[in-house]
């Protein structure tokens, strides 16, 4: 890890500063009470507890819950991988989900593509270069079942 990922990711897991950025710019994921557990160059794991704020009435966790999850594992993974090297814009530009069980414990979502992260962001060697890179995430329960799956899209261009 470069200094500026081990800052990223410094900042992300342990920073106060963090917290009012996701209070600013993405409300939910505070109130949802999602949290980064860990962060390296080939992995994002976030965590998001089975509470009054995360419950929907069939008393299992709200979908968009869980999909606010995922996002935040695959694009903090994606942002690691771009924190010092260059000026980019990212963006989801698809998403497909399947609820393969019922949600009614913590989930733990686990995104471990940062190895094809780094090799999409590698193709994009001058300005103006686009490339799309479909990451997989994979939420489990307290007892390590998998609930959720999910494939975000993310295009990258490097500015």
């Amino acid at each position: 890890m470069n200094k500026h990922q081990q800052s990223f990711a410094r900042l992300v897991t342990q920073s106060f500063s963090f917290f009012g950025y996701m209070l600013k710019n993405l409300p939910s994921i505070v109130f949802w009470g999602i949290r980064v557990k860990d962060i390296k160059l080939d992995s994002c794991h976030t965590t998001l507890p089975f509470n009054w704020r995360t419950k929907n009435p069939f008393k299992s966790i709200y979908f968009a819950a869980l999909c606010g999850a995922a996002e935040l594992s695959s694009g903090l993974l994606c942002k690691l991988h771009l924190a010092g090297n260059g000026n980019f814009s990212m963006l989801v530009v698809d998403m497909n989900a399947q609820f393969i069980k019922k949600a009614n414990t913590p989930i733990l979502m686990k995104c471990e593509d940062g190895r094809r992260v780094k090799e999409t962001l590698a193709g994009l060697s001058k300005q103006g270069d686009v490339a799309t890179l479909k990451t997989i995430i994979h939420g489990h329960d307290s007892h390590n079942e998998t609930v959720a799956k999910f494939e975000i899209t993310w295009s990258f261009k490097r500015k």
